[in-house]
């Protein structure tokens, strides 16, 4: 085949690339998959871009309906395939009055992931341990000074190259490094992370599976989302806290709803409030078979994009899925979202890709989430949330157990009403918001494996 035009044949990969992206971004991800994997697959003289390619591809695989595990964990040992043996750093076993713990990441900034890390960095024992900010985001902000200003250090690698990066963090002798992204943001933080600047290197938080690395030696979990036997999808140690993995720190925007008073809506209203491209056929399916079930009920569902076009193309999935365009509304991303939960009732999580931060949201803003548990650890961190809040009479086996605990909600206006009074409550309550005993797990954590590390036999 003759290749023309704007890509010839040694640069298709970059027609694939565009055209995986544009159909990301509009919400097609059955169509982006195909592209988003030719984008890496294809041979390219830049072998960076090749590797942020291929972590873009596994960070949107987990939005796909009928992957299964093993090719799930398949696609993640091609990432250390295609890397290849990098040189790394070596260490020499040393105990301290203070263990340094370094934190890698590219969202320093207003990003969900903060929410969820910034504890680490505010509320750490400070006898004990030192906290050390690597920043690799290029997105500075006046969140990254008030994130700055709580570590013992800051700095931005942003411009640095990978094992450049790396070996700054190795000469601040970091003991434990905290990948705080994975595959996220093109597998930036991993890219540093393959040097092994630090003699133990932990992942999770902003990513939800093995990052597929010899160099990463754990990765943060809890006993609801890494049930026994998970160990058999990673490459690295599952480290379990007691409780959760995942401690929620609301932002700002958030304090005008601190007492908020709400009832049920006349005519109940279920809602998503994730991105669309989460959202499948068999998700529609489902959807549509609970507004059969709740004839009065209507469909909210809410982008992370402002996108307009992509409404348009979710209309026409929904209608094909059977759900009455009259009884659907859809609204683009915005900055200011959290009043859209005032008009919604009853969550319903995505599946197989669970909701994290917008889960989180929905119960600090009073509204009960219907979750089905999935069968790996980014299919189940919606289940740990839940049971940590106490409401795991919300989570679902099954997608029919999903749709009776959804319809059971709407049809009990009395139960729906307690639960939207109970739940901010049950949230701050629990340990999803207990900043102060999720940085004790933590530390605990981080002593356990230290010492771990020195009884090793090199």
């Amino acid at each position: 085949m003759e290749h023309t035009g704007l890509f010839p044949e040694e640069r298709l990969y970059e027609m694939h690339e565009y055209m995986g992206q544009l159909l990301y971004w509009l919400a097609d991800l059955k169509e982006a998959l195909p592209h988003l994997r030719l984008a890496w697959e294809l041979p390219r003289a830049d072998h960076a871009a090749r590797m942020a390619a291929l972590s873009n591809y596994l960070m949107y695989l987990h939005y796909a309906d009928g992957v299964t595990n093993t090719e799930m964990q398949e696609a993640h040992a091609a990432y250390a395939n295609l890397l290849g043996v990098l040189p790394q750093f070596t260490h020499a076993k040393r105990r301290r009055e203070k263990l340094r713990i370094g934190y890698l990441s590219p969202n320093m900034t207003d990003h969900i992931v903060l929410n969820f890390a910034v504890q680490l960095f505010s509320a750490y024992d400070r006898a004990h341990f030192s906290a050390h900010l690597y920043d690799v985001g290029e997105q500075y902000s006046e969140v990254t000074d008030w994130v700055a200003g709580m570590a013992d250090d800051y700095k931005d690698l942003s411009k640095c190259s990978p094992q450049e990066a790396a070996a700054r963090i190795h000469a601040d002798g970091i003991d434990i490094l905290f990948d705080l992204a994975g595959h996220s943001a093109g597998g930036k933080t991993l890219m540093i992370a393959a040097h092994k600047p630090a003699p133990i290197q932990l992942s999770g938080i902003g990513y939800f599976n093995t990052t597929g690395l010899s160099a990463m030696d754990y990765f943060l979990g809890d006993p609801f989302c890494d049930p026994p036997g998970e160990e058999a999808h990673f490459t690295e140690q599952i480290l379990r806290l007691p409780q959760t993995h995942l401690c929620f720190t609301p932002s700002e925007r958030f304090r005008p709803y601190e007492h908020l008073q709400r009832t049920p809506h006349e005519n109940v209203v279920f809602a998503s409030f994730n991105n669309f491209a989460k959202i499948t056929d068999a998700m529609l399916t489902a959807w549509g078979e609970i507004l059969r079930a709740v004839p009065t009920a209507r469909l909210l569902l809410k982008n992370v994009h402002p996108l307009k076009e992509t409404l348009t193309r979710m209309k026409r999935r929904a209608v094909q899925a059977g759900i009455d365009p009259a009884r659907l509304e859809l609204r683009p991303g915005s900055k200011d979202y959290l009043a859209d939960y005032l008009d919604a009732d009853v969550i319903l999580d995505t599946f197989p890709y669970q909701g994290g931060g917008t889960t989180c949201e929905a119960l600090c803003m009073g509204l009960p989430v219907v979750v089905r548990a999935g069968t790996r650890h980014g299919a189940r961190f919606g289940v740990s949330l839940l049971h940590n809040a106490g409401l795991s009479e919300l989570i679902a086996g099954s997608t029919e157990e999903y749709i009776e605990r959804a319809v059971l909600l709407a049809r009990d206006r009395t139960l729906l009403g307690a639960l939207q009074t109970a739940i901010p409550r049950m949230m701050r309550a629990s340990p999803l918001m207990d900043a102060a005993g999720y940085v004790r797990a933590m530390e605990t954590a981080y002593q356990m494996i230290w010492e771990r590390y020195l009884h090793e036999k090199t």
